[in-house]
């Protein structure tokens, strides 16, 4: 899907700051600078997900999390994901976010820049299986 922000960054016609990526699901950095966990198949919403699929993105938000834990020494990890427009979905591919969290430091909800980018992928990169 051409006019899709992910499928662009999937089939590399984007770029994007890949972290992970398998057969199925593909991880890469928002433009508020967390990652995401994404489907390389085009699926809409979690109401489209196959159970295959979502076994594999279960598994790859457990290390996602894990490898933002340990590598961002987080006090916490919040995952959110959202399905249609009322919920707040703005990218209709499905994607999980995985925001790393601190107490008393407010959720980052902006975009960074480039350079700032950049750094946190060099943190995240080469994710451990």
């Amino acid at each position: 899907m051409n006019s899709c922000s992910f499928c662009r960054i999937i089939t590399r016609q984007a770029h994007g700051y890949i972290i992970d990526e398998n057969d199925l699901v593909i991880t890469f950095l928002s433009l508020e600078n967390h990652p995401l966990v994404v489907p390389k198949q085009h699926i809409a919403d979690i109401y489209s997900l196959d159970d295959v699929t979502g076994h594999v993105m279960m598994s790859t938000l457990i290390k996602i999390a894990n490898t933002v834990k340990n590598r961002m020494a987080c006090e916490g990890v919040y995952i959110t994901q959202a399905n249609e427009a009322a919920a707040g979905q703005d990218v209709f591919h499905l994607h999980f976010h995985v925001y790393p969290r601190w107490h008393n430091i407010p959720l980052q909800t902006t975009r960074v820049d480039d350079t700032t980018r950049a750094a946190l992928y060099e943190r995240l990169k080469n994710v451990a299986n």
